[in-house]
C-alpha cells in the first residue's frame, strides 16, 4: 500500500515528557534495543547505513508500503522475512518481541497515526521532525507515552552535534558576554514531481517550514532560551504549487530576555544552511550549521580582534542520537530532546503561520 493510499484507507537535558522503560535492566543488557524502521525512503536508508554496527541498538524490523522493495533491504541487514511488515498489518508488531521500538520516517501527516499505534502496541517511539502535524496531535502522543510508560523522542539529530552544543554552551555560560541576536537560515531548491508527498498538504502538514524550517526554529529556541513571546512572519507561495504549501518563509522572534532572532526556510534558492549568533563581545557562525555531518564553527573575538575556526572533532550525529535513544529506553538517561520540546516547536511554527496569515505579530499559544 502506497503512502497516499494509506492516508485514504485509514545535563544539557531539556525538561519535558519522559516515560521510563518497563523492561528490566537484566533483560535490556542481554541484547541491544531492536528497532523497526517505518517508511523506507532515502533518509531511513541513510539512518540504517550510518547506525549499522552499533552495540546498543539494531534494526530488527522493516515496515513499508511495498514489500518487494523492502525484501532486498531486509536481506542486506539480516532481517528475517517475518519481520518485514506492511502498513496494513502494522498492528502485528505488538506481538513481535524482537522489536522494542519504532523509528517513524513517514510523511508528517502520518506521524501521529503510526506513533499512536506503536505506543498502543507497547513500543517506544523515535519520530522524525516535526513530531506531528499539529501541537494538539503531539500533546495527545505525549500523554499516551506517559500512560503506556514508553519513551517518545523526536529525532532531533542536530541536538547531538558537538558544534551546536559548543555554541549553546558559550551562550548559556555567557562566555563572550550576554546574547544579543540569533540568525538562522536553511534552504535549497526544491523541484520535485507534482505527485511528491511534500506537495500534498494532508501528507506534508506544511511546506518548507515543516520540511526544513524546523531546524531554524530549533536553533533559535535552543539558543534564545525557550519559546519566544512574540512572532512575526511572512510566507511566499509559488503559484505552480498547492495554495497551502509555502515554499519560502521568513520570521522574527522576540524573547522575554529581549533577544531578537531572525530566520528563514526556502525551497527557492541554492543550498543555504547557516547560523550566526551575536553576543556582546563576539559572534559565532556555524556554516554549514545542521548537516548530518561536517559542521564548521567560526568565532569572531575582540581583545585582540581576531577570527578563529574551532577544530572540533567531525562527529556523526545519527549514531549519537540512536545511542541516546537506547539509553533512554534502558533507563540510563532521560531524553535530552523530549516530546515537550517537539510540542514547543509546533506551537512556534503554528504562530508563524498565524502571523503570516494575519499579517501582524502574534503570541505563541
Amino acid at each position: 500500500m502506497r503512502r497516499r493510499d494509506l492516508l485514504v484507507s485509514t545535563g544539557l537535558a531539556v525538561p519535558g515528557v519522559f516515560a521510563a522503560a518497563t523492561t528490566s535492566g537484566a533483560e535490556r543488557q542481554a541484547r541491544p534495543v531492536g528497532v523497526a524502521m517505518v517508511g523506507l525512503g532515502s533518509y531511513a536508508r541513510l539512518v540504517m547505513e550510518r547506525t549499522r554496527g552499533l552495540p546498543q541498538i539494531v534494526v530488527t524490523g522493516l515496515v513499508s508500503g511495498d514489500r518487494e522493495r523492502a525484501t532486498p533491504l531486509a536481506r542486506d541487514y539480516g532481517i528475517p522475512a517475518d519481520a518485514v511488515y506492511t502498513y496494513a498489518n502494522f498492528d502485528r508488531l505488538a506481538q513481535d518481541e524482537r522489536i522494542d521500538a519504532v523509528h517513524i520516517c513517514l510523511p508528517v501527516g502520518l506521524h501521529a497515526q503510526f506513533a499512536e499505534q506503536a505506543l498502543n502496541a507497547g513500543k517506544h517511539v523515535i519520530c522524525e521532525k516535526p513530531l506531528a502535524a499539529s501541537s494538539t496531535q503531539a500533546r495527545r502522543l505525549a500523554r499516551l507515552a506517559v500512560e503506556r510508560s514508553r519513551v517518545l523522542m523526536p529525532a532531533y539529530r542536530a541536538w547531538f552535534s558537538p558544534h551546536v552544543q559548543e555554541v549553546r554552551r558559550r551562550v548559556v555560560e555567557a562566555v563572550h558576554g550576554p546574547l544579543v541576536a540569533i540568525d538562522a537560515h536553511k534552504g535549497f531548491r526544491m523541484e520535485l514531481p507534482a505527485g511528491n508527498w511534500r506537495f500534498d498538504p494532508k501528507l506534508a502538514g506544511g511546506g518548507c517550514l515543516y520540511d526544513i524550517g524546523v531546524y531554524s526554529v530549533q536553533l533559535c529556541r535552543w539558543l534564545g532560551g525557550g519559546v519566544p513571546k512574540q512572532v512575526m512572519a511572512v510566507t511566499g507561495h509559488d503559484a505552480s504549487r498547492p495554495q497551502a504549501i509555502e515554499d519560502h518563509v521568513a520570521f522574527t522572534f522576540e524573547f522575554e530576555t529581549g533577544v531578537i532572532a531572525t530566520g528563514s526556510a526556502s525551497w527557492r534558492h541554492r543550498l543555504q544552511n547557516r547560523l550566526h549568533v551575536a553576543t556582546r563581545d563576539s559572534w559565532m557562525c556555524l556554516d554549514p550549521a545542521t548537516p548530518v555531518i561536517g559542521e564548521r564553527l567560526t568565532v569572531g573575538l575582540e581583545r585582540p580582534n581576531r577570527i578563529e575556526e574551532l577544530g572540533l572533532p567531525v562527529t556523526d550525529q545519527l549514531p549519537r542520537m540512536y545511542q541516546h535513544f537506547a539509553d533512554c529506553i534502558a533507563g540510563r538517561a532521560r531524553p535530552q530532546v523530549s516530546a515537550e520540546d517537539a510540542i514547543d516547536d509546533l506551537r512556534v511554527m503554528e504562530a508563524i503561520y498565524a502571523s503570516a496569515q494575519q499579517r501582524r505579530a502574534v503570541s505563541v499559544m
